[in-house]
């Protein structure tokens, strides 16, 4: 177990007494590429109203973890092969025993004080659910990326949205950069890593395959901001060949249908081609668009190998 201190935190941290009797929680988050988002994502699980149990960092390297101050949290430093799939089954294979709840959070997601004490409320209250998201307030990686600050504010002024009771969801898959699995229902699951780099459409494959195993929510009071951070993503030709062959090779698995997956290129195709006329100034729309030809061409002579990202 390994903590680091920093004398400047992102905001001060309340003091508040550990539950007893209830369900033991781990946050996994694995970084790549964004240092600085360690001390903001530290504070932000010890600032939770209920306090997750382990804290797990899952980097590619000792660089892409910052310092921080663990706050009394027990936080473990995982350092190995990059990759978001990759990254995340380390962090399961290192998870506490005792532990009764998965939390799989983004490096650049901020979730709302109340997070996890619903969260644990949500799995407490229903023996037959096994996975659910949360409600995204913002998210940058649809649109424009948001700071730190901004993102705090936006959830720190939502507690009345928290205190609304909305009815749950049913739903097939969960968003990746905000969701939680019952630990039992995940115990001998695994995220795909063939699904290389970003591991684009990674929750969606792990997620659905979860579904076979008990009831998954969206849970519309439990929220967060998805700043979606530019740092350490991959290249524009790499994230574009990954959406189209990714989503033909989960056709091929049996996780989508051919005419989803179908659906999910051409909407990639047609995107990238359109927006690379004039590009956003924080997404490589040309590069992109070349990966998806690349991809395309591969589909066309039968290769479906989502590892050739990486030697793109």
């Amino acid at each position: 177990m390994t903590t680091r201190a920093t004398d400047n935190l992102p905001f001060p941290i309340a003091a508040r007494d550990g539950a007893k009797g209830r369900m033991r929680v781990a946050a996994v988050i694995a970084t790549k590429g964004r240092p600085s988002a360690t001390a903001w994502v530290v504070c932000l699980l010890a600032r939770q109203t209920v306090p997750p149990d382990q804290v797990i960092l899952s980097a590619s390297s000792a660089d892409d973890i910052g310092p921080y101050d663990a706050n009394g949290l027990r936080v473990d430093e995982l350092i190995g092969t990059a990759g978001s799939s990759v990254q995340r089954n380390r962090a399961l294979d290192a998870l506490a025993p005792d532990i009764d709840v998965v939390i799989f959070l983004d490096d650049d997601f901020a979730p709302e004080q109340h997070w996890i004490e619903l969260c644990v409320q949500l799995f407490e209250g229903d023996p037959s659910l096994v996975g659910f998201s949360g409600r995204t307030l913002r998210d940058g990686a649809n649109t424009q990326p948001l700071a730190w600050e901004e993102a705090v504010a936006l959830v720190d002024g939502a507690q009345a949205e928290v205190l609304r009771r909305p009815p749950l969801r049913p739903c097939v898959e969960l968003y990746g950069c905000n969701m939680a699995c019952r630990a039992q229902a995940i115990a001998d699951l695994r995220f795909d890593e063939r699904l290389v780099l970003y591991g684009w459409l990674e929750d969606k494959d792990f997620s659905r395959r979860l579904a076979k195993r008990g009831a998954i929510v969206y849970c519309d009071y439990v929220l967060g901001v998805h700043l979606g951070l530019r740092g350490g993503r991959v290249s524009g030709r790499r994230f574009g060949y990954s959406q189209v062959v990714n989503a033909m090779y989960l056709c091929h698995k049996g996780v989508m249908s051919r005419k989803e997956a179908t659906s999910n290129i051409l909407r990639a195709l047609s995107m990238n081609c359109v927006k690379s006329v004039r590009p956003e100034a924080h997404l490589d729309r040309r590069g992109r668009l070349i990966g998806n030809v690349i991809g395309i061409a591969d589909l066309c002579v039968g290769a479906i190998r989502p590892e050739r990202a990486e030697r793109l």
